[in-house]
Parts: structure tokens; sequence; C-alpha cells
């Protein structure tokens, strides 16, 4: 469950605001852009949460991918991260392999980014107990909008499944809605402010228990580039229905650890690296 301001993203934004005042681009010296850029990346988190849930049992998760950008605005990539039974699957293999491409372009000094992503939880077709489908592949479009510090993104889910929450139940048409505004505070320090909501479509909104499912989810860090390291602290919050609780509880003895609070507001650091 790919991040949205992924490493890349991250360092595009401290890039942006550094340039932003200080040098025009007719004094800036013309660079050539090449024909394909290869990012390889990895990083080690606290906790992984995605969209205000914890992925990984509330533990620490080793993460890394490689993307690659074409000049003509293309690119593709791939993310992967370790996660909890809850995540993938009590019979799952613990992990999640996101694959991911689109164009990015500028109309009218506004970014434009529109592709497709699909989140991969190996073994997770037969990761229930009685070795059925746990419904946690998800696939999803997205377009993003981005002027100055603020970037806006709707994912649109293609498939039934949204990550393990439908029971075999068709969720397709779910949205989410992801607003960040980020910006550099202090030389080589940047702070981003993250508010988004899941507007759930499956039985009007609710989840197999007859619980409203759609909530909202909140976050607030500082990222620091430290010699090319990017370190972070953030702080989760969010705004959870009964529906999001039902979903979010992995106290049964078959999800790792048992944490029952997976939604529950918590601070996470990390230690990113690009190369």
């Amino acid at each position: 469950m790919k991040t949205y301001l992924t490493l890349s993203a991250i360092a595009l934004a401290a890039a942006a605001s550094l340039s932003s005042g200080v040098a025009s681009a007719a004094d800036a010296a013309p660079t050539e852009v090449p024909a394909i850029t290869v990012t390889p990346n990895i990083g080690v988190v606290s906790d992984y949460l995605f969209r205000g849930i914890s992925q990984n049992n509330k533990q620490a998760a080793i993460q890394g991918g490689i993307d690659v950008a074409f000049k003509e605005g293309y690119y593709l990539g791939t993310w992967a991260s370790k996660v909890s039974d809850w995540t993938s699957g009590p019979k799952g293999d613990n992990a999640e392999v996101d694959l991911y491409g689109g164009y990015k372009t500028e109309v009218a000094s506004i970014g434009v980014d529109v592709g497709v992503i699909t989140y991969n939880y190996p073994g997770s077709s037969s990761g229930s107990l009685d070795k059925s489908n746990y419904h946690a592949n998800t696939q999803e479009a997205y377009l993003g909008l981005s002027y100055g510090p603020a970037t806006f993104k709707t994912s649109y889910v293609l498939g039934k499944n949204y990550f393990a929450s439908t029971g075999g139940k068709d969720a397709s048409g779910t949205l989410y809605y992801d607003l960040t505004l980020s910006q550099e505070v202090a030389p080589k320090l940047t702070a981003a402010i993250h508010a988004g909501y899941t507007d759930y479509r499956l039985d009007y909104q609710s989840n197999v228990d007859g619980k409203k499912f759609s909530y909202a989810d909140y976050n607030v860090g500082l990222t620091y580039d430290y010699e090319g390291f990017l370190l972070g602290a953030k702080y989760y919050f969010n705004d959870v229905s009964a529906g999001t609780k039902y979903y979010a509880n992995a106290a049964a003895a078959d999800y790792g650890n048992g944490k029952s609070n997976l939604y529950k507001n918590t601070f996470v650091i990390s230690v990113l690296k690009s190369f």
C-alpha cells in the first residue's frame, strides 16, 4: 500500500521549495534531461501506515523499490514492504509488492499525474485459514494535480477487492481523496500535512457487518535531508467510524501479535535513501 508521498516525491517537493525565489530559470545553466532515469530506494519505518491504518501490526518494516522515469513524462516502478498476517492474510507471505505506471506533465503551471497501481500480496489468493481468497489484492487508477506546495490526488478502485474488506463482494468505485501540503521551512527541512478520505462504495459505504466504513485520516510530519538520507517523523490520527474499527482489528490469534487498534493515533519515524 504505497504511500503517496514517496521518497522521490518528498525530495522533489524539497527541491522545488529550494529553487523558489532563489534563482530564476534564466539564471540556471541549461541541463539535458536524460532519456531514462532509474532511481532505486530503500528505507526503514517504525510502523507502516497506509491511509491511517497500520499494515504491519504496529511493528517496524523494511521497504524499498525502484522507479524508472522517461524524459517524455512516462514512468513505471515497483515497491515492496513487509506486512502482517492481517494485511496479507493468515496464510499469505507477509509481503506487499506494488506495481505502478503513469504519465506526468504540466499544464498551465499545474502538475498532472495520471496512472494505475496494483497492490499485490503474494499468497493472499489462498490467504484465509481455509485457504480461500483473502481478497487483499487491489487495483486503482489515480489522478493527481499539484500547484506550488499543494498536491491533490484522487484514487478510484477498479476491481472488486478493497484490501481484504469486501468478503468477496464488490467494492469497485471506492474513492480515496488525498490532499497534501509540503513546504521547506528551513534549509533541508520540509514540513508536510495530509488529509485523506476513504469513500467506501460497498453496501452504501458500509462494510460486511453493516457498519459505516468510510473515514478520514490525517498526518503531520517533518523530513530532514541529511547527506542524502531522508529522516522523517510523522504523527497520524484518524476520524474513524464503527465500521473502520471493526475492519482494522487484528486481535485474533491468527493475525500475528494480535493488535486490535491498527487505526489508533500513532507516531512514526523513518529513514529513507534513494540512489
